[in-house]
């Protein structure tokens, strides 16, 4: 995850809940959870979800969730944010899904079940853990966690991966935001626009809006202020940042920063590197 800061709180949680009143709560990231011991009920929107031993779910982000038993049941949680979502909408391709995925997706729900299976089982044990060891979101085994936990579920179900475009689609990502954290990733427009939570003709118009230029021209542009930078004050060899920066080849690189700066990128580093040498002893 690129330079985003993390807040620090809890991810993985182990709820306990007995005969009484329904309790109540709201997270403003998607949540997984799955039913480790007893039965009960869970209400999403005004719709009653029976639970079992073993029944996993995915909830969408801010969605107000109630648990409610007759005798006791214990649930674990781990909290999956939006920007891991969206780390992964970047990474994954679409994978292939069945007709009834396929009729799921086109469905206006916000809970996604997922069937028990021994994957899940691992997964579960891994957010047992997390929960004794008291993981928290800034760490950086947590988002590995994370990330694993996402594999895990959209292996399981498929239709995951779309329900979860779908879902940013419906709290659309802020642009600028979003831009100013992936525009170094070296990846084809219609995976950038699904990921912002968009189809690709509303992503080129929103861009528009806000950067007033097209996402083609705001990309190199952005790149190569960032690679002058690295060259004129850090002097730092394009070879060492090229890729990092989302240019496939010295060449393209070149012959754009020289289109744009009007100088070669070696000779600006070569330039700077003689401005900043000490003078030769006599």
């Amino acid at each position: 995850m690129k330079n985003k800061m993390i807040p620090d709180y809890p991810i993985m949680y182990k709820m306990s809940f007995t005969k009484g009143r329904p309790i109540k709560f709201q997270f403003d990231d998607f949540l997984f959870s799955y039913v480790y011991s007893g039965e009960g009920t869970m209400c999403v929107s005004g719709i009653n979800h029976p639970l079992s031993k073993g029944y996993g779910w995915i909830l969408a982000r801010n969605e107000h969730i109630s648990f409610h038993t007759e005798s006791s049941m214990q649930v674990v949680h781990i909290r999956i944010s939006e920007e891991a979502v969206t780390e992964y909408l970047l990474r994954a391709a679409s994978p292939a899904m069945t007709d009834a995925e396929n009729n799921v997706e086109n469905e206006d729900i916000n809970v996604m079940t997922v069937t028990n299976h021994v994957l899940l089982q691992g997964l579960i044990s891994g957010i047992e853990a997390g929960v004794d060891n008291n993981f928290r979101a800034n760490q950086p085994l947590t988002y590995l966690k994370i990330q694993e936990c996402i594999n895990v579920l959209t292996y399981l179900r498929p239709g995951l991966h779309n329900w979860f475009s779908r879902m940013n689609s419906l709290q659309r990502i802020n642009l600028k935001d979003f831009m100013e954290c992936h525009y170094q990733d070296n990846l084809p427009l219609e995976q950038l626009a699904q990921a912002s939570g968009r189809s690709l003709s509303t992503f080129r118009r929103d861009f528009l809006k806000v950067f007033g230029t097209t996402p083609g021209k705001w990309l190199l542009t952005k790149r190569l202020e960032e690679a002058y930078v690295l060259i004129k004050e850090k002097k730092i060899k394009p070879s060492e940042f090229l890729l990092d920066l989302g240019f496939e080849s010295f060449s393209h690189f070149s012959r754009s920063f020289k289109a744009y700066f009007g100088i070669q990128p070696s000779i600006l580093l070569k330039d700077c590197l003689l401005y900043t040498s000490p003078s030769p002893r006599d």
